[in-house]
């Protein structure tokens, strides 16, 4: 995992994840990764085309050999001996040097959009592999830009996080650098130092990340997570860290439904995590004006 990650950090809050609900649930009640949380930390658009396209394995197979323009099933070659296409991923490296190779305009944006959209948003667990479905959405680049990307990384991450709650999972992937950022917007306990950036910044580029120890260091640290999060109150949250009104800003984040990314779709529905916000949020005020 990268190690700007703090997997203890991570691990923390996955602990307390529910997959029926899409919600961490607090000892105070629920909370959940909203769009406009998408928005404003990293800026991509939570509004567009859905991205819903579920082509068979061997469609997206036929793509990629369509994209290399070499056989799939042969080895990569130069420094590597492993297949293009293995275990139903594509060689991420080896494409990005495959499309500067070809020198095709068209097939260099694709490739190069493949590689920083597996190794961002739809991140998986084997490292050096990409999932073809994010091709789908490229192939034809005047579409690119509208599709709701942001929805569709906040689809995949529910999934991720779902399946990293399962009995005998030991990682989770997904855009982590997300959950990492939304926690350190809402829980002040957990941040880390901040710098002032353009208000239209990517929000997730203003905290100042460290290289995070391994080992026993995170275990003693995910230790000591695990009881701030028992001995938490709501009002050890920041209810609007992008300011009173950012949830009517991204009027997408009200919507209750699903969002999808290619064969992944997951409920999304923000009342019980806005509706807890507010009354918590609302009574912590009403404490401090007494």
């Amino acid at each position: 995992m990268m190690q700007h990650l703090d997997t203890a950090l991570i691990t923390a809050f996955v602990e307390r994840w529910q997959p029926d609900t899409n919600t961490f649930h607090m000892p105070f009640g629920e909370m959940s990764i909203l769009l406009h949380d998408v928005h404003h930390i990293l800026r991509i658009p939570v509004e567009g085309e859905l991205m819903r396209d579920d082509p068979h394995p061997d469609v997206l197979k036929l793509d990629m050999h369509d994209l290399v323009r070499v056989p799939v099933d042969g080895p990569v070659g130069g420094k590597w001996k492993s297949k293009w296409f293995l275990n139903g991923g594509i060689h991420a490296e080896g494409l990005l040097v495959r499309g500067r190779e070809m020198k095709i305009r068209d097939l260099e944006v694709q490739t190069y959009l493949f590689v920083l959209l597996g190794s961002t948003l739809f991140v998986d667990k084997s490292r050096d592999r990409l999932r073809p479905a994010i091709n789908v959405f490229l192939k034809d680049q005047r579409r690119v830009a509208g599709y709701a990307w942001g929805a569709a990384a906040l689809a995949y991450l529910y999934r991720q996080l779902g399946m990293a709650t399962r009995v005998g999972s030991k990682s989770i992937c997904g855009c982590l650098t997300l959950l990492q950022a939304w926690i350190y917007e809402y829980f002040p306990l957990f941040r880390l130092s901040q710098i002032l950036q353009a208000p239209d910044a990517p929000r997730a580029s203003s905290w100042v990340c460290h290289r995070f120890a391994g080992g026993d260091d995170a275990r003693q640290r995910l230790v000591r997570y695990r009881q701030m999060l028992d001995e938490m109150s709501g009002e050890d949250v920041s209810w609007t860290p992008y300011g009173r009104d950012a949830g009517t800003e991204v009027l997408r984040s009200l919507y209750t439904g699903v969002i999808r990314f290619a064969d992944v779709a997951e409920g999304y529905d923000p009342v019980t995590s806005v509706r807890h916000r507010a009354l918590t949020f609302l009574s912590t005020c009403q404490r401090h004006s007494i």
